[in-house]
């Protein structure tokens, strides 16, 4: 056997033992912890390899370091999961990734008379055949030019690994030892790099930055990107080029084009719920030049919705205008082959101002409550129909508010939306109005055609005149749905100022969505404290869906509690084998979703206070990834008596 003759010859020229201490740059200690031992284990000296072979490609070949164990369940995945983090934290890049090879390499020096830094210092190997699997590193200042050559005549030196001597056929010699990016072609070839074209208004640094929160394989991230993006993209198009041996992505995009200041967007509006009942209405906006919402829509508008209620045959109307940012300014960006580009800007204060009368929903929490303080309702959502008109009748409490409020801002927008800059708003709304309860006007819904059985009522509030200063900090970290998203809020009502309460509230809400590979963990911890007893409308109230999940909606209220969420998305949706042939769209994700809540309210004149939160557990399947969802849940309450809850949601995420 070749490898007892080299280690006969290797002990008479060395005389002893040579150490992981002692080796040279480009050696990896091969000491991945956990693993069964070694049945063949050996060190190749330059001196050692000379007497087999002694041109080249060997001969820029210092040291050869080999282990060998049998091809056991689940080695080649440890060793390669323990190696690759090693290598990469070591600046070694990855030049072949398969589930039989994995392929490593160091940069060196420059060849003299060049610039151009083409020498391996080390290239490190895992090998996977049907018998054994093979970790191999070859320490030197090997051209790479020659990495392939040394790799396949390794049998000259009694190593003969099949998949080695194949390599020349990939042309591995020709690859450039230049880092590759992240991404890989669907055959699994590296990327080296991405060319965006076709973009003029957006960044490519956006982009790219949207780009890079996608999957490894270049177009299943560019499809990522696209439903990320869609709302500014038209079309998407993906090309791979070769050049000098390398694989380059092109990505062209067309952008949507601008909406244009004046009269546009709104357009009628249907509306249903229990108090309401049928409610027609139209929207109108005016949008004026200046800052661009992400979208590209202008952002500075006049607005005005009027409905009338059919079943309470009341009138609604909110009137009113927003301004963003005065100030704006542009930083020279990315030069491209037509110009250079320029990122905008906008920092400073906006005004939000309106009257209205609305029917709006107590307990907000329920839907998304770091959202920064807008100056009108969202009439885009088909949350407010879809509930109620398939039935969902326990998800809102309704009542009337009516007056006026004026809301003063101070923002900096960078690159909207998935910019990984964080974005800070500071807001302070003053509003007076009038609140007035509301009552049932219909129990039909789409299951209760003829109205034979009677939804539930809607509460009474407590009816007053409201006259109270808000202050908001809003933090968003988000990147693609990901990151913080968190929001410090203040509202004094005082009878100094015309109001029929006297309260201060305070509410910090904190959430963070944490990538986990395709899967991701989100949290969510919401407190409230009042210094006074809270009117029904602005009390603390928490339990159904989205909330405390095991408990029925609106199970406790009180001036002040907690909420705490926690929720595992475990993505499925890749795996579906009848997935794999079809185009999909990315952002419409399969999860399944396992949470945990505990939450609590108490009432300022409690005379004590006992800390027993109120928990539940479940198992969700939801449909989307982004900040709205369908969502179907599972969730059983700790307390024994309480039955299993079974809910569905739409709404927006924490």
């Amino acid at each position: 056997m070749k490898y007892v003759v080299y280690i006969i010859v290797f002990l008479i020229l060395t005389g002893m033992v040579q150490t992981f201490a002692e080796m040279p740059d480009g050696t990896i200690s091969l000491d991945c912890p956990d693993t069964p031992n070694a049945k063949f284990q050996f060190h190749f000296t330059r001196e050692l390899i000379a007497l087999a072979f002694t041109t080249v490609p060997f001969n820029t070949v210092n040291d050869l370091y080999i282990q060998i164990y049998d091809s056991e369940t689940g080695i080649y995945d440890k060793l390669i999961q323990y190696y690759s983090e090693k290598l990469k934290a070591e600046d070694w890049h990855g030049v072949q990734e398969d589930d039989r090879l994995r392929l490593y390499v160091l940069n060196g020096t420059a060849m003299q008379g060049t610039d151009e830094d083409n020498t391996f210092r080390g290239i490190f190997v895992v090998v996977k055949s049907d018998e054994n699997v093979y970790l191999l590193n070859i320490v030197g200042s090997i051209p790479s030019q020659q990495a392939g050559q040394v790799l396949s005549n390794l049998g000259e030196l009694g190593i003969d690994i099949p998949e080695l001597e194949a390599l020349s056929v990939l042309e591995v010699d020709k690859q450039p030892s230049v880092a590759p990016t992240r991404f890989r072609t669907n055959d699994g070839f590296p990327i080296y790099e991405v060319q965006i074209q076709g973009n003029d208004r957006i960044d490519t640094a956006e982009i790219l930055e949207t780009l890079e929160s996608g999957d490894e394989d270049i177009q299943k991230a560019v499809d990522t990107m696209h439903g990320k993006m869609r709302d500014r993209l038209e079309g998407v198009g993906t090309s791979v080029k070769h050049k000098d041996g390398k694989h380059i992505a092109v990505v062209t995009v067309k952008e949507r084009p601008l909406q244009s200041s004046g009269f546009g967007g709104g357009g009628p509006i249907i509306k249903f719920n229990r108090v309401t009942g049928w409610e027609l209405g139209a929207l109108l906006e005016n949008r004026f030049p200046g800052a661009r919402l992400s979208n590209g829509t202008y952002a500075s508008k006049l607005f005005g919705y009027v409905g009338y209620g059919f079943g309470n045959r009341l009138v609604n109307y909110e009137v009113g205008g927003n301004t963003m940012p005065f100030l704006e300014y542009t930083r020279r960006s990315t030069p491209t082959a037509t110009g250079d580009r320029f990122d905008r800007w906008y920092l400073g204060f906006g005004v939000n101002a309106k009257v209205y009368r609305i029917t709006d929903i107590t307990a907000p929490i329920l839907m998304d409550t770091t959202a920064p303080i807008l100056a009108i309702t969202n009439y885009d959502s088909p949350f407010p129909l879809l509930y109620p008109l398939f039935g969902g009748t326990e998800l809102h409490n309704y009542y009337s508010r009516s007056g006026f409020e004026i809301g003063f801002r101070w923002q900096k927008l960078p690159r909207p939306k998935y910019s990984a800059t964080p974005t800070h708003l500071f807001a302070l709304k003053f509003l007076t109005e009038n609140h007035e309860s509301l009552e049932k006007s219909t129990d039909w819904h789409l299951f209760n055609w003829r109205s034979t059985s009677k939804v539930r009522e809607n509460p009474a509030i407590t009816p007053g005149r409201m006259r109270s200063i808000v202050f908001q900090y809003n933090l968003n970290t988000r990147r693609g749905h990901l990151g913080w998203h968190n929001s410090f809020t203040v509202e004094h009502s005082n009878s100094a100022l015309g109001s029929d309460f006297d309260f201060t509230r305070y509410q910090l809400h904190l959430s963070y969505a944490h990538p986990l590979g395709r899967h991701q963990i989100r949290t969510r911890g919401t407190g409230s404290f009042s210094t006074a007893s809270l009117p029904i409308q602005r009390q603390f109230t928490i339990g159904g869906p989205g909330v405390l999940n095991g408990y029925p909606i609106y199970a406790f209220a009180g001036d002040r509690g907690y909420i705490f969420n926690i929720e595992y998305f475990y993505s499925f949706s890749p795996e579906l084998v009848f997935w794999r042939n079809i185009s999909y769209d990315p952002t419409l994700n399969l999860f399944l979703v396992f949470f945990l809540d505990a939450g609590q309210t108490w009432h300022v004149n409690d005379e004590t206070f006992t800390f027993v939160p109120k928990s539940d557990a479940g198992i969700g399947f939801q449909f989307g990834k982004g900040d709205s969802f369908l969502r179907f849940n599972v969730a059983k309450a700790f307390e024994s008596e309480r039955d299993v809850q079974f809910n569905i949601l739409w709404f927006y995420s924490f």
